[in-house]
């Protein structure tokens, strides 16, 4: 009992310390000396500078997300893009094969060669005649 009494009296003996500038400066900013010292005519400019950057800091962060969510819906439709661009090409490769060709061109009567083209030549004399 007698060491939580000493240690009492020690306590209570030792000076007050100084508060921190932290503390310092939340205590006058809810204290409202922080809002009477920025309301003197002198420091008037100051605080509509202030609350001016304030302003425009607020806006920088706003245009800042609204870039990033566009960029970010961009990038997801390029991607529904490409992968549409890939399966496109993918049904045009396949429909241009030979096979396919000739299937589709069936029902239009048309058909394919069986023997190779001849090529046809002329001599130069009667070329030279016409």
């Amino acid at each position: 009992m007698n060491r939580l009494k000493n240690q009492a009296e020690k306590e209570s003996a030792k000076p007050k310390s100084k508060p921190g500038p932290v503390s310092t400066a939340l205590h006058t900013l809810v204290d409202g000396t922080l809002l009477e010292s920025i309301a003197k005519p002198g420091n008037m400019a100051f605080g509509l500078f202030t609350l001016l950057l304030i302003g425009l800091y607020i806006a920088n962060s706003y245009s800042a997300e609204r870039t990033i969510r566009n960029t970010a819906n961009v990038e997801k439709e390029l991607k529904e893009l490409h992968s549409e661009y890939i399966s496109m090409k993918s049904d045009l490769m396949f429909l241009s094969n030979q096979s396919q060709v000739a299937e589709r061109v069936a029902a239009l009567d048309l058909h394919e060669a069986k023997t190779p083209p001849h090529k046809i030549i002329v001599p130069r004399q009667e070329v030279s005649r016409k």
